[in-house]
């Protein structure tokens, strides 16, 4: 085929479109569609060890906010700007029965009932008509999940099979280091960008099987045959492979909306249910994070999964 100096100078990176993204999927703070989508749901904002007498930022749905634990066991999570004067709570300093900001030393309890104002007239007369803003948290499977949306739409907290009967000898243990995610603890890129990838099977033998060097057993090197099944609930990928010794190894993966992530973990090769799940946090708009929750028989060994040559694919 001739190629012309015409045909070279076409179709430059100048000539290209501009950036875009589709906003009502991608953008997750107060307003947006997804945002008031995802303010429907529970999400983990944290590990149950994360609070404690010592206030935790947190950062979720593009909103700032601390994450405590008072003296008598029950967590909060307060809007990270005192809501008197503006100072962040960051600096408070948790009591017996809430957090006291730093500055006027208000004080506030696990739900934002403003319980002393101490520069006011008799400690405050108009306590009772202040609140700082709060959100509903739960702790379950060794995370404390909140509910950022309207009160009368909460529903209630799940509960998942896979982390309620335990075989003999196990324990649930959780995990934020953003197991699957294939970076840091904190991945700086769109959340939706890394949730399209659980449902991507085909990614695997040219990324984790060439690209990245061999990460994976020869169970998942070949291209495999994959039936995609669309519900109400999500996407769930049915993937088969031809092994060398004529066997065919099966492998399914899931998808649930809004976020929950369902990717088989190292154990997958005992042929056992799943034994782990995970959440993708959207921490803003460029920005997420995973939290992860699993059986295991020995302290460490959901942590240990990132460094296992399966563990680390985004997907099937």
């Amino acid at each position: 085929m001739n190629i012309t100096q015409r045909d070279r100078d076409l179709g430059t990176a100048y000539a290209r479109r501009p950036s875009a993204y589709r906003a009502e999927l991608t953008e997750v703070g107060r307003g947006t569609a997804m945002g008031e989508l995802l303010r429907r749901y529970w999400h983990p904002i944290g590990l149950a060890a994360d609070a404690t007498d010592t206030p935790r930022k947190v950062r979720t749905l593009g909103e700032d906010l601390i994450l405590f634990r008072d003296r008598h066991g029950r967590p909060g999570l307060l809007h990270a700007r005192c809501c008197h004067r503006g100072t962040t709570l960051y600096y408070g300093k948790v009591e017996e029965d809430g957090i006291r900001c730093c500055y006027h030393g208000w004080k506030f309890d696990t739900e934002g009932h403003c319980l002393e104002q101490p520069c006011e007239p008799d400690g405050g007369e108009f306590k009772d008509k202040v609140r700082q803003p709060w959100y509903p948290v739960e702790e379950r499977y060794g995370m404390i999940f909140a509910y950022m949306g309207p009160a009368e739409k909460k529903p209630v907290l799940p509960r998942y099979e896979c982390l309620e009967a335990m075989d003999e000898g196990e324990f649930i243990e959780a995990d934020d280091t953003s197991i699957g995610g294939g970076g840091p603890a904190i991945i700086p890129c769109n959340w939706l960008q890394h949730y399209e990838n659980v449902v991507d099977p085909y990614h695997v033998p040219i990324l984790h099987g060439s690209f990245s060097g061999a990460q994976f057993t020869n169970m998942m090197a070949s291209m495999p045959q994959v039936k995609f099944e669309i519900s109400e609930r999500g996407v769930t990928v049915r993937s088969t492979r031809a092994q060398d010794d004529g066997k065919v190894f099966y492998r399914v993966t899931e998808a649930a909306l809004p976020t929950l992530r369902v990717v088989p973990n190292p154990r997958v090769a005992q042929f056992a249910r799943v034994e782990s799940i995970g959440w993708v946090l959207p921490i803003d708009d460029h920005s997420f994070r995973i939290y992860v929750a699993g059986r295991v028989k020995e302290r460490g060994e959901i942590g240990r999964m990132r460094s296992n040559s399966t563990a680390s694919s985004g997907g099937t």
